[in-house]
C-alpha cells in the first residue's frame, strides 16, 4: 500500500534505527527523537511504553498524510514551493489494537474548497498549504483531522543514501527514461546495493520503454513488492554497525524529509506501536468516481454519497456504513423459483444493499465473488449469512456500476433459503 510506503519511510525506519541504536548510542538517540527539548527519562518513556507516554489520553488519531509533488521551471529543474499534493490519504489509527484504515482521495478530484474555489484537489496545497487541504476535508466529510504528516519528493533518496544505500534485488532488468521529468531507470536482473536516485527508480518503475521490450518487474503488483523490499533494506541498512553511530544524523535526515503536526517523540512512539503490524491490520479504499472533463481539463468526478459512506465506514468507523456501501448481485444458479430474491432479502436484512436481477447457469456449490480487497469482509459476513462455503476474490476491469460482490446461489444454498411447500388442503 502507498501509504504504508510512506509512513516506514519516514517514521519506521527512523524508530527501528533509534531503538536498535538505544545503549551503545544512547546520548545520541536522546537528543536526536527529543530534537533538545525532550529529557533522557521522557525518551526512555517514549521508547518503553510509547502509547502511554505519548498518547495517554487518546486510542485513536484521524491523520491527513500528503505527499508533496515537485513544480519545474522552464528548465525542467524541479522545486516544491508552492508545490501540489501528489497523494492524498486520510488514516485511522487505532493505538490499540494496532489498525490502521486508510481512505485515498484522488488528486484530481475536482472539489470547491473550503477558500469556495472550485478546483482539482491538489491545487489545495499549492493556494492555501496543508492547512487549506485540511479545511476542505473536514468541511467535504464532516471530520475532525487530530494531524497532518506531508513528505516531502526528496524523501527516498534522502533517507536512502543517508543510510549509506540499499541491498535490494530484481527479478527482471528495468530500463525507463523519462527526460523532463528527471527519472532514468536502468537496473539489471539480480542483486545490486543502491543509492538514492537508484533506489527512487526502483520503486518508481512501472514499464519499459517503448521498443525495449518487456520486463517482469512491470505492473502495480510488482512495484508494491519493490517497495515493500526498499523499505525492508532501509532498516537493514539503518541498523548496520556504521550507521549506528549516526544514529543523530540518520534521524536528523529522516525528519527532515517530513513536515508534520506531531512531535518528534510522537512519531517514534507510533512507529514503535506499529512496527509488528501485518497487511491483515491495515484496510484501505479510494473513494468513487469516475473521470470526467472540465472545460479542458481531465477530472475526478467523486460519487460524493459513496466517498462520504466510504468516509465514514475506514475513517469514523461506520461499520454499517459499509454495508450499505457495498453493493451487492445475487442470481439463481439452481431450479428452485424465488431463491435469489429470498437471499437478497435476508442480506437486505442485514444492513446490505443486495439486488437479484436473474438467474445465472447452473450450479451445485453457491460461488461468492468479491472483487476488492476491502470488502472480504463483508463477503466472509455474507458467506457466514448464507452458509455458503466457496469465496474467491477476482479482480477484473469493472465500471462504475458493477457489484462489489456477485453471489450464485447453487443447490446447497437454495435448500435453506427456499420457503417450505405449502400443506395440502
Amino acid at each position: 500500500m502507498k501509504w504504508l510506503k510512506w509512513i516506514l519511510y519516514g517514521f519506521v525506519c527512523v524508530a527501528c534505527l533509534a531503538v536498535g541504536a538505544f545503549g551503545r548510542v544512547a546520548a545520541n538517540v536522546v537528543d536526536a527523537i527529543g530534537g533538545g527539548k525532550k529529557s533522557f527519562s521522557e525518551v526512555i518513556g517514549t521508547l518503553r511504553d510509547p502509547k502511554a507516554t505519548e498518547f495517554p489520553t487518546t486510542d485513536e488519531l484521524t491523520i491527513l498524510l500528503v505527499g508533496q509533488d515537485y513544480n519545474r521551471d522552464r528548465k525542467s529543474m524541479p522545486y516544491t514551493k508552492n508545490s501540489r499534493a501528489d497523494t492524498i490519504m486520510l488514516l485511522r489509527a487505532n493505538l490499540q489494537d494496532k489498525t490502521v484504515r486508510a481512505c485515498s482521495i484522488p488528486r484530481d478530484t475536482y472539489i470547491q474548497a473550503a477558500d469556495q474555489l472550485s478546483g482539482k484537489i491538489n491545487g489545495t496545497l499549492a493556494r492555501g498549504g496543508v492547512d487549506l487541504l485540511k479545511r476542505t476535508l473536514e468541511q467535504m466529510f464532516g471530520l475532525t483531522i487530530d494531524h497532518h504528516v506531508m513528505i516531502k519528493p526528496s524523501a527516498v533518496q534522502e533517507i536512502v543514501d543517508a543510510v549509506g544505500g540499499v541491498q535490494v534485488e530484481a527479478i527482471d532488468d528495468m530500463k525507463y527514461d523519462d527526460s523532463w521529468g528527471h527519472l532514468h531507470i536502468d537496473i539489471k536482473q539480480g542483486r545490486h546495493l543502491l543509492m538514492g536516485q537508484q533506489a527512487e527508480g526502483y520503486v518508481r518503475f512501472r514499464k519499459m520503454n517503448s521498443g525495449q521490450g518487456r520486463s517482469e518487474e512491470e505492473g502495480d503488483l510488482r512495484r508494491t513488492a519493490r517497495q515493500q523490499q526498499l523499505v525492508q533494506a532501509m532498516m537493514a541498512s539503518a541498523n548496520n554497525a556504521t550507521n549506528l553511530m549516526r544514529v543523530d544524523e540518520i534521524i536528523e535526515t529522516g525528519f527532515g524529509q517530513i513536515d508534520t503536526s506531531l512531535t518528534r517523540s510522537q512519531c517514534v512512539a507510533l512507529a514503535l506501536i506499529f512496527k509488528g503490524a501485518g497487511t491483515g491490520n491495515m484496510l484501505s479504499a479510494t473513494v468513487p468516481g469516475t473521470d470526467g472533463m472540465v472545460g479542458d481539463q481531465s477530472v475526478f468526478n467523486m460519487d460524493f454519497e459513496r466517498a462520504q459512506g466510504t468516509v465514514d465506514w475506514l475513517i469514523k468507523g461506520d461499520d454499517l456504513a459499509m454495508k450499505r456501501l457495498v453493493r451487492i448481485e445475487v442470481r439463481n444458479g439452481t431450479k428452485a423459483p424465488g431463491v435469489a430474491k429470498l437471499a437478497a432479502d435476508m442480506l437486505e436484512s442485514q444492513g446490505y444493499s443486495a439486488k437479484a436481477p436473474g438467474n445465472a447457469p447452473a450450479a451445485k456449490v453457491t460461488t461468492i465473488v468479491y472483487r476488492k480487497a476491502s470488502f472480504e469482509t463483508a463477503a466472509r459476513d455474507i458467506q457466514r449469512v448464507l452458509g455458503a462455503t466457496s469465496i474467491t476474490k477476482e479482480v477484473k476491469p469493472a465500471n462504475e456500476w458493477d457489484p462489489e460482490i456477485e453471489i450464485v446461489i447453487g443447490d446447497d444454498v437454495a435448500q435453506k433459503v427456499k420457503p417450505p411447500a405449502a400443506e395440502p388442503d
